[in-house]
């Protein structure tokens, strides 16, 4: 069977890798670098930034100074390294990679430097791109990757948009000493999520010294000098702020623009069934590019869909067991609904809910900011959950497994975590919820 796969990403990467092999022949087209936004410009050098910045924030000291050069050193490293093993597992896995732009055409024939090469099945895994401002803005304002390339922290910085990408890069900052101020034109951080986590996270990054506007709307950003002027309208008062640097983090849209209109929904998102199947047939589209989450390890989630889809079973695919993380300090993560989102649907609920300011291991260390919620059912089936505090990307998949494979409460509450663990708050709200 022949295959093609446009996008090298983790979407199209993870499927390349899964498909090679036997009696499949897998190319794999993508135009610049395999890996994607996530390996290059996303998950892995921000997670190493964080890293750092932490490091730094937890150190410092009036003789203690910013080493940004050896911090963009390391973030390089750790990009480089994952890099060089993604590129082994192709190699070894024979997926032929072919740097060139690829276009899919109404027939399901893929068109590689004007020739068209017809696939017994194709999988489009083209990503996402930032959300340009909708609001005039000059030549070098920043957007993440420009952020992440920085030449040096910047004395201070304005971030429009408070969702994952815009925390993480003012927490960056703010650890690193710039003065920060977030724009968000709706009511609270992570709009959408756990109000309670929310919250509590704002009033963490605030003590940080990060300064929030809510309800408030960007209305133009100039450049005056060395700095930059943003303008906005906070509860229709209108406002101005001057600063060295601006990063527009108000999310990302999958990468439609030469996909043919036949698959598209609304011109925003690739349309897919359950299967990931589109309208043509024997095309698939998995990651970023057909919606939903635009996280690598759902776009993970759909390659191992498509590729079993491909081989003959047909399995559909479940977006409401995706964790959600954002990576500040402290965590926040998510699976499933929030008490919000179970209210707006009429679902009926319960909460069990611990802190970890009675967790042995949180006391010790000093990190008892947070709490562990599970959001179940009347039959005792889990609906949701969210943690906030140390560890909480780790923790989080307690919860997303029991609700990927219908495990209740009662079940849950059988687990042994071992102590002294911030695992065990996960125990106990299982078992509360259980009596």
């Amino acid at each position: 069977m022949r295959i093609g796969i446009i996008g090298g990403g983790p979407a199209g990467y993870s499927a390349a890798l899964s498909l090679s092999g036997k009696d499949n022949k897998v190319q794999l087209f993508e135009k610049s670098e395999v890996g994607g936004v996530c390996l290059n410009v996303g998950c892995i050098p921000t997670k190493s930034l964080i890293h750092s910045a932490s490091l730094y924030n937890i150190c410092k000291t009036d003789k203690l100074n910013v080493n940004w050069e050896e911090i963009q050193k390391k973030k390089d490293l750790a990009v480089r390294r994952s890099l060089i093993g993604l590129k082994g597992l192709l190699k070894g896995k024979k997926v032929e990679v072919i740097n060139k732009e690829a276009v899919l055409k109404e027939n399901g024939s893929v068109e590689v430097n004007g020739e068209d090469i017809k696939f017994d099945n194709v999988i489009l895994a083209v990503g996402s791109k930032p959300l340009r401002a909708p609001f005039p803005v000059p030549e070098d304002v920043w957007y993440s990757t420009d952020a992440l390339a920085a030449e040096k922290v910047p004395d201070s910085i304005v971030i429009i948009g408070a969702g994952y990408i815009g925390l993480e890069f003012g927490y960056i900052f703010s650890c690193l000493s710039s003065k920060v101020t977030i724009i968000e034109k709706e009511d609270e951080i992570m709009p959408g999520e756990d109000r309670e986590s929310s919250e509590i996270l704002r009033q963490s990054l605030t003590r940080r010294g990060i300064k929030f506007y809510f309800s408030s709307e960007v209305v133009e950003i100039k450049k005056t000098n060395s700095n930059f002027r943003v303008f906005f309208k906070n509860n229709e008062k209108e406002e101005e702020i001057e600063t060295k640097k601006t990063l527009i983090a108000i999310g990302r849209k999958p990468n439609i623009d030469v996909l043919p209109r036949k698959i598209l929904e609304e011109d925003k998102v690739v349309g897919v069934n359950a299967f990931l199947e589109t309208k043509i047939e024997d095309v698939y589209a998995i990651g970023d590019c057909r919606g939903g989450y635009l996280l690598a390890h759902s776009a993970f989630s759909d390659a191992e869909v498509v590729t079993s889809n491909i081989r003959g079973e047909k399995i559909e695919k479940n977006d409401f067991s995706i964790p959600r993380v954002v990576y500040t300090n402290p965590e926040v993560a998510s699976v499933g609904y929030s008490e919000e989102q179970a209210k707006a649907e009429n679902i009926e609920y319960k909460v069990s809910k611990s802190n970890f300011a009675a967790n042995g291991r949180a006391i010790a260390t000093g990190k008892t900011i947070g709490y562990v919620k599970l959001i179940y059912g009347i039959e005792g089936n889990i609906l949701g959950g969210t943690i906030v505090g140390e560890n909480a990307s780790e923790l989080i998949s307690f919860l997303s497994l029991p609700i990927e494979n219908k495990i209740n409460v009662d079940s849950l509450s059988k687990t042994i975590f071992p102590h002294p663990t911030f695992s065990e708050v996960i125990g106990q709200v299982s078992s509360a919820a259980s009596i």
